[in-house]
């Protein structure tokens, strides 16, 4: 078990989504970058297109902002240790996909549950796909990232729960809760405790904010991050990305 110097997980914040949606958006006109070119740092796993998801690229990107905040929490973990990034940037098909595929899991998991107490369910999760761009889910603005954390042998580290399971074990601080309610936790339930008190901490040192449902989501630049730190206003919006280099072509 690893020393434990990574301080607790305490009061993240759980603003409904009509508070996220209230905070205006000022774009930045950062760009939407690859986050794999820095592999001594962190590790690039597009995990959507290797599920073969319709619309999922082969590569993770992000805003500008989030690759500098990133290599900042990568140079706060140990040596031994490098960060894995499994999604950011998506596209609304990828979005409406994944929300799909939640509610279809979670109606499967609570066949009592009426369908709009599924659609709200699955929000812990996913977000709905909007077409209203005040509104944006926050993967389409580039600053959001799912992530966890490998050795440099290629282990991923042991956090309790799957990536996107959609259930309370997944919540940021569930082993923190059972803790607090006086439950002995399992050599295993310390070491996932670890993990994501590591995790959390390095990524709240970088300036990111985590999403409490999710271990593994975190935001800059959105519109949840800008209500999170009390800034003024979110500085993404949603973003147009093509591989295409004729898509965004424009007379000079």
């Amino acid at each position: 078990m690893p020393d434990k110097i990574v301080p607790p997980i305490h009061e993240i914040p759980e603003p409904s989504w009509e508070s996220v949606y209230a905070v205006p958006s000022v774009e930045s006109h950062e760009e939407i970058v690859p986050l794999s070119y820095a592999p001594e740092h962190m590790l690039s796993r597009s995990i959507y297109y290797e599920r073969q998801i319709p619309g999922a690229l082969t590569e993770c990107y992000a805003r500008e902002g989030v690759l500098e905040r990133l290599l900042h929490a990568s140079s706060l973990l140990p040596a031994h240790l490098r960060l894995v990034i499994l999604d950011g940037w998506r596209s609304a098909e990828v979005q409406s996909f994944l929300f799909s595929e939640c509610k279809n899991a979670l109606a499967m998991l609570n066949p009592d549950k009426a369908a709009d107490d599924i659609t709200i369910m699955a929000q812990q999760y996913v977000a709905k796909p909007m077409k209203d761009t005040s509104t944006p889910a926050p993967h389409s603005t580039g600053g959001a990232i799912d992530i966890a954390i490998a050795d440099r042998a290629g282990k991923k580290l042991f956090f309790g729960s799957p990536f996107d399971y959609p259930g309370q074990i997944s919540n940021t601080q569930y082993f923190e809760n059972k803790l607090e309610k006086g439950y002995e936790l399992t050599d295993r339930e310390e070491e996932a405790l670890y993990n994501r008190r590591l995790l959390y901490f390095v990524m709240t040192q970088a300036g990111f904010v985590n999403f409490h449902c999710e271990w593994w989501h975190f935001e800059y630049g959105t519109q949840r991050w800008a209500l999170a730190t009390h800034a003024k206003h979110a500085i993404y919006t949603p973003a147009q990305f093509s591989l295409n280099p004729y898509a965004n072509l424009k007379k000079i």
